[in-house]
């Protein structure tokens, strides 16, 4: 008779505990994990290569020689990637370049730290453009390249590694 007459409060104690206790592990599997922690990408001095429009070379000419400027060889060391302001680095393949808009379009490879981005990225006029060996120009990024990119808050390429 006792349990008769509490079952509806039993029952309602149940169903709020399941309530609770369902939004507690739903909110645990969605909160944000913190990003890896990305190093400076280190790499022996450029041989510059490609159009003389990019944003990448500066050289110096001497007795009809091109040499590579101080301020190239310091700017290959790529800084890392500062999520604190909203910096991102996403990886993908190269669908299509527009040299003009300065545009890469890319197929995104997404993992669980990965934020999604527009497939349509601005490159910014004084990114650094590189594959291990060396500073490009966006010229030389081709369709079915694979590439890091870092992206700032803005949802721009600062940076853009070629085949790493």
């Amino acid at each position: 008779m006792l349990l008769r007459k509490n079952l509806p409060l039993l029952a309602l104690v149940v169903v709020v505990a399941l309530v609770i206790g369902g939004y507690l592990g739903f909110t645990s599997l969605t909160k944000e994990k913190s990003p890896p922690a990305v190093g400076d990408v280190k790499v022996p001095p450029p041989k510059i290569t490609g159009d003389d429009s990019s944003s990448n070379q500066q050289l110096n000419s001497q007795n009809g020689e091109k040499k590579v400027s101080p301020q190239i060889i310091e700017e290959t060391n790529v800084p890392n990637a500062d999520p604190k302001s909203g910096e991102r680095i996403v990886w993908g393949e190269i669908k299509a370049v527009d040299v003009d808009k300065r545009i890469l379009t890319i197929d995104q490879q997404m993992d669980d730290n990965s934020i999604e981005i527009s497939p349509n990225v601005a490159v910014n006029k004084d990114a650094i453009i590189r594959t291990k060996a060396e500073l490009i120009s966006l010229i030389q990024v081709k369709a079915g390249d694979n590439v890091g990119i870092i992206i700032t808050k803005e949802r721009q390429a600062r940076a853009v590694l070629v085949n790493y």
